[in-house]
C-alpha cells in the first residue's frame, strides 16, 4: 500500500476560522486546512487581501479574508463574518515590539492585547457557534512561553501554550 501510515483528514463541509492566518504558521494552517477540504476564512491585519500579494509565506488563494484587529473587542464583536456555521477555530495571532518597545507602556499593552486578551474576545465571540457543531479550538503559541529567549522577557507571560481534553 503506497500511503501506509499516512494520516488523513476530510474537513469537507466544515468551515474553519484561523486569526492570524495572513502570513506564516497561522497561513500555513490555513492551506493545511483547505487542502482537507474546508472552507477557510482568514482574519489579518491588513486592509485588503491584495496587501499580502507576492510576499513569502503568504498564500490566501482559496480563501476568504477580512481584516480584523482583534486586539480590539469591540472590532472582535463588529466584524461581518462570511460564514453560517463555524467547526474550527484557529487562534494563531501574535506580535512583538522590536528594539524593546515592549518595555515602554504602549508598546506593552499592544503585545498584551494581541497576544493574550485577544484569545478571550475571539472564544467569547465564537462560543455559541461552536457550541452549535460541537467545534474545537485550536491555540498556537511561541516557543517563548516555556523558553527564554534573550530580549523577549516580556514575551514570556502571554504565550503560555494551553492544553485542552
Amino acid at each position: 500500500m503506497e500511503n501506509e501510515g499516512v494520516v488523513t483528514f476530510d474537513y469537507a463541509g466544515k468551515d474553519v476560522l484561523v486569526v492570524g492566518g495572513s502570513s506564516g504558521i497561522g497561513n500555513g494552517i490555513a492551506q493545511a486546512f483547505r487542502a482537507c477540504g474546508a472552507r477557510v476564512h482568514v482574519w489579518g491585519t491588513r486592509p485588503q487581501v491584495d496587501s499580502y500579494a507576492g510576499e513569502a509565506g503568504s498564500d490566501l488563494s482559496g480563501v476568504s479574508y477580512s481584516r480584523v484587529d482583534v486586539a480590539d473587542p469591540d472590532d472582535v464583536d463588529a466584524a461581518v463574518c462570511t460564514f453560517d456555521k463555524l467547526d474550527v477555530l484557529v487562534l494563531s495571532q501574535g506580535t512583538v515590539a522590536y528594539r524593546r518597545a515592549e518595555f515602554d507602556r504602549d508598546g506593552w499593552s499592544r503585545v498584551v492585547s494581541v497576544n493574550l486578551d485577544s484569545l478571550m474576545h475571539c472564544c467569547r465571540r465564537f462560543r455559541a457557534p461552536l457550541q452549535a457543531t460541537a467545534g474545537s479550538i485550536i491555540i498556537i503559541s511561541s516557543i517563548s512561553a516555556i523558553k527564554a529567549r534573550a530580549r523577549a522577557i516580556p514575551h514570556i507571560p502571554h504565550r503560555k501554550p494551553e492544553r485542552s481534553r
